[in-house]
């Protein structure tokens, strides 16, 4: 009976010290963890990190760039965030900058040249950066190389029948988190899409979820009556999440455009995938528009850009 009491005394010691070692390692890889957090973001920045923007334009490059002034239309609303993020830039004072702009594609296009065009399109403002030298290039690279990569994109699909296309689903799933959303900021997302989700080469089918919407899609559902949202509402009719709990992500979608004249719900059909999607992914704050002349779009881009009061 004393041996059998020696040994559980000896393994409740042993089981103790390796508590504490545990306890200590984890309070270490906690204190590091905070450390490198804080050296990324300092306290001043932390505290005001509702005015630093961080901007992602993601650019649905599939036969949607093909449509009548397409082109024109996303260059102008790609101009008008570029200069909307340029006027918060110039609110804020040097030492408290930590603002980017950037523009993506997913999946990267094949075409080196658009990829180069992208990185030159994506911007930091640092402190120790002059705003007098940095917010004319913005506004000179945002003015001209949009429509550059939709020329070039054109012109893959002429030698090669084929656009860069777009994943917009996989992009939420695989790469939200890491290239547009970040802690020490205010993140932004801006989609330019017709509204329509489709990559051959990842389709999921989850029953009335889905990971794409074409026009088939919709009327397979049978959503071409007044009675679209009861049915979607019914049979659970959507988009798969593809994340969960991007509360620190702010969305605006511009450019739904119905390709089916028959149904005159389609764009109201195709507004609800997108916005359900949003909240079921934790997106508290989204906005999704359909395709209008820039000057109209104009005042919608300001407003979603507003500072938070």
């Amino acid at each position: 009976m004393k041996k059998i009491y020696l040994a559980l005394t000896i393994l409740f010691y042993i089981s103790c010290a390796n508590d504490k070692n545990e306890k200590k390692s984890d309070s270490t890889l906690l204190k590091n963890t905070i450390k490198v957090d804080s050296a990324n973001c300092p306290d001043y920045l932390m505290e005001r990190k509702e005015n630093n923007y961080n901007v992602t334009i993601l650019i649905d490059l599939s036969s949607r760039i093909s449509k009548e002034n397409q082109q024109q239309r996303d260059s102008s609303y790609i101009y008008t965030i570029a200069n909307t993020f340029n006027e918060h830039i110039k609110t804020k004072k040097l030492g408290l900058l930590k603002d980017k702009i950037q523009v993506l594609f997913h999946p990267i296009p094949n075409n080196s040249e658009i990829n180069n065009y992208s990185e030159q399109l994506r911007i930091s403002y640092e402190k120790g950066v002059s705003k007098n030298e940095v917010i004319p290039k913005t506004e000179l690279l945002y003015k001209t190389l949009p429509s550059k990569i939709y020329d070039l994109a054109k012109k893959d699909y002429n030698k090669f029948q084929n656009y860069p296309g777009s994943d917009t689903w996989s992009f939420f799933k695989d790469d939200i988190n890491d290239q547009s959303i970040e802690e020490c900021y205010r993140n932004f997302v801006v989609i330019l899409t017709d509204g329509y989700m489709y990559y051959q080469n990842n389709l999921r089918d989850e029953g009335a979820k889905k990971n794409y919407l074409l026009p088939r899609t919709i009327k397979e559902f049978n959503l071409t009556n007044s009675k679209w949202e009861d049915v979607m509402i019914q049979k659970n009719i959507g988009f798969i999440p593809a994340n969960t709990n991007l509360n620190n992500l702010e969305v605006l979608v511009l450019g739904i455009n119905s390709e089916n004249d028959k149904n005159p719900y389609e764009t109201d059909v195709i507004k609800s995938f997108w916005e359900n999607w949003f909240k079921e992914m934790g997106i508290k704050k989204y906005k999704v528009k359909k395709t209008d002349l820039p000057s109209n779009i104009e005042p919608v881009i300001k407003e979603f850009f507003q500072p938070i009061k």
